[in-house]
């Protein structure tokens, strides 16, 4: 298996991709929903389809907002009330990239008064996503 320094999986946005700046954390989650199919005729055991009923990618990511250009962009994504679909790619070095379309599901701000402004962003897939290995 190939090990890496987590901040070198790098998360890019829009058409060209351009990869968001000043994150820390990148966290993905893949959920195939089972079907199931478990009837009277089972003997009690449970049954599920092969296929899944739903699959599902979300990616949550958390930055500093010192770059305001990538901060602005997701944040505009958040607050847009029409157009709340872009493209994301997350990139494991070594390992491969996601990529698809996604929409911003949730996005906070954190301002202490005397620290760095912080956010957190989670995205949503929309859609078929894809998987090319390295």
């Amino acid at each position: 298996m190939t090990a890496f320094v987590g901040r070198k999986a790098v998360l890019s946005q829009g058409s060209p991709l351009v990869a968001i700046a000043a994150l820390r954390t990148k966290t993905m989650t893949m959920a195939n929903e089972p079907v199931d199919v478990t009837s009277d005729d089972d003997a009690g055991f449970r049954k599920l389809l092969a296929d899944p009923g739903n699959k599902t990618l979300d990616i949550s990511v958390e930055g500093v907002a010192k770059d305001v250009a990538s901060f602005s962009a997701l944040l505009t994504l958040a607050t847009s009330g029409t157009d709340i679909l872009d493209s994301f790619s997350l990139l494991f070095p070594g390992i491969g990239t996601i990529a698809g379309e996604f929409v911003v599901s949730s996005f906070e701000v954190g301002a202490p008064y005397n620290e760095a402004a912080t956010f957190s962003c989670t995205l949503q897939s929309a859609g078929a996503y894809t998987f090319t290995a390295a």
